[in-house]
């Protein structure tokens, strides 16, 4: 590729880039489309120039979002996108399993982000990570006075607020968890759209992922679990006590394992019987709103873990 190709082509893919994310930010509703096309054109920037240039052109598209949005919008374009973007780009240069990409693009999405919370934090003054759940609730009482004043029931208020409480005051003690899970879908839906707009261009491949049928996952997930309980006995009863704090966060994640290999393994299932895809997005979509047959599916997927049931059904 000569310098003056090079150039231009890197022009344009910044462009596109900064385009999408104006758009995602100004077009209502259409606009959370954009935002899922708008990592594309990093990751084909780091995948057809150098890290050097790659990175130049981020810096760049960074100063124009700034000069639209402000330095707020210029850091979640950066942070957000343009990181993992063109991160990604540059793992898929030098390995050839998609597994082995999403793994390490996985690690710098998460850095990517912590990055921007503390960046956020030193300048709001707020830490995501302690949060006064007091100022979250405040905000809720008023809503709900705004619905008591309209007639709503009592007594299913008070059972929906008391469900609210609960779990605001459990977010800022497993916000990492929540964190890393972010990172984790924001990396694959990343790779995921940009092979897929890359295969419409015809240009240079990202390696393929394993179709969700066949996502397996290691036994030693399960010494994760055994020192997430340990750390969990050693922290207490105390909520704040950094000991428990890890231990559950490490078992919340360790548990979407566990729940992932079970979906897996009902997509299998389902696939192996000629399902319609739209008939076993429903399935998929019920089984993660209803505990019960959430709880069913993680223990599964344990046991798929241990005894690989698909070979099973394969015979």
């Amino acid at each position: 590729m000569t310098q003056t190709k090079s150039l231009v082509e890197s022009s344009l893919l910044v462009g596109l880039a900064v385009v999408l994310f104006l758009a995602s930010h100004v077009l209502p509703v259409v606009g959370v489309i954009f935002s899922f096309l708008c990592p594309a054109p990093l990751v084909i920037l780091g995948l057809r120039h150098d890290l050097k240039k790659a990175s130049l052109g981020v810096l760049v598209a960074t100063f124009i979002v700034m000069a639209f949005l402000g330095p707020v919008g210029a850091m979640f374009f950066f942070f957000g996108f343009g990181v993992l973007g063109v991160g990604l780009g540059f793992l898929a240069k030098r390995y050839t399993s998609g597994v082995e990409i999403i793994l390490f693009g996985i690690l710098i999405s998460l850095g990517s982000k912590l990055l921007l919370m503390v960046i956020v934090s030193k300048l709001s003054g707020i830490n995501p990570f302690s949060m006064d759940p007091s100022e979250m609730t405040g905000i809720v009482d008023k809503v709900f006075v705004f619905y008591a004043e309209r007639g709503m029931s009592g007594e299913t208020l008070e059972t929906i607020r008391a469900q609210v409480y609960n779990s605001i005051r459990m977010i800022p003690f497993i916000f990492p968890a929540l964190l890393s899970m972010a990172a984790a879908v924001d990396c694959y839906l990343s790779y995921i759209v940009s092979s897929m707009v890359m295969k419409r261009i015809h240009g240079t491949m990202l390696p393929p992922l394993p179709s969700f049928s066949q996502w397996r996952f290691p036994k030693s997930i399960f010494l994760a679990l055994v020192v997430s309980l340990l750390f969990s006995l050693v922290g207490g009863q105390d909520q704040w006590n950094i000991w428990l704090k890890i231990g559950t966060n490490l078992r919340l994640l360790v548990n979407i394992v566990f729940l992932l290999q079970g979906l897996s393994l009902i997509w299998f299932y389902l696939a192996s019987k000629n399902i319609f895809s739209l008939f076993k997005g429903i399935i998929i979509v019920l089984i993660l709103f209803i505990p019960i047959l959430s709880q069913l599916v993680l223990l599964l997927g344990i046991i798929d873990m241990w005894f690989d049931i698909r070979t099973r059904f394969a015979r």
